[in-house]
């Protein structure tokens, strides 16, 4: 199949998904181009920043909102926030406190959420969209500690339910998901539905997972694309 016609986005909650996705684009180069970069990929979103980021999206309210810079705030020294969307945690920038006082360095910022935010404000309507939620990530508890609560980032049956309602609004009805969550971090009811992928990965200090982690479930994705 052409690789355009489907789109794999991350919708949360960490960087895993992205660093999965990067693998399976290296193995698979002719998918390459269904796994746009996106605003989660390389920052920490609870499922009540996932909630708001889809519904401000299909409120067409997102770009707005990332792009006022009274909305920035730096919290715990390190990290930068967003007022608008709760739980919704900027990683990987240096220096926080300069890049916000920098009228040079917050464009830029701006600029790049601006860019990142465009899978999810520009409609592709050649294009099926699958989204991929995960709070697999090894070192995810730890790194959240005392910054935003782990109950945030636990799959409910109603945090389920509510994701595929926001997801289909904004994507429309054909959109397909995946869940991935460890045994621990969901609603045991869950376990049942065909989108939701339970894996046993232990915690500890590692970030990426290992690198056929997602083979199958991306590989599936595709196939599911053909049918």
């Amino acid at each position: 199949m052409v690789g355009s016609e489907v789109r794999v986005l991350s919708i949360g909650c960490s960087c895993i998904n992205r660093f999965q996705f990067d693998f399976f684009a290296d193995r698979h180069p002719e998918l390459s181009g269904s796994f746009p970069r996106g605003l989660f990929d390389w920052n920490i979103a609870s499922l009540e920043a996932t909630f708001r980021v889809l519904e401000l999206a299909a409120e067409s309210k997102l770009l707005s909102v990332l792009q006022d810079p009274g909305q920035f705030h730096v919290a715990w020294e390190t990290l930068i926030f967003n007022g608008a969307l709760p739980g919704f945690s900027f990683f990987h920038e240096s220096d926080p406190k300069g890049l916000l006082l920098s009228p040079e360095r917050s464009a830029a910022f701006l600029g790049k959420l601006a860019h990142l935010a465009q899978p999810f404000i520009t409609s592709q309507p050649n294009a099926r969209t699958h989204l991929v939620w995960s709070n697999l990530q090894p070192n995810l508890p730890d790194t959240v500690e005392n910054v935003i609560p782990w109950k945030d980032f636990v799959l409910t049956e109603a945090r389920y339910i509510r994701v595929k309602d926001l997801g289909r609004k904004l994507f429309g009805s054909a959109t397909t998901f995946s869940f991935l969550s460890t045994p621990t971090d969901m609603s045991s009811e869950l376990g049942g539905q065909n989108d939701v992928i339970v894996v046993p990965l232990p915690r500890n200090d590692s970030y990426e997972g290992d690198p056929l982690l997602y083979e199958s479930i991306l590989t599936n994705v595709f196939d599911i694309q053909r049918t």
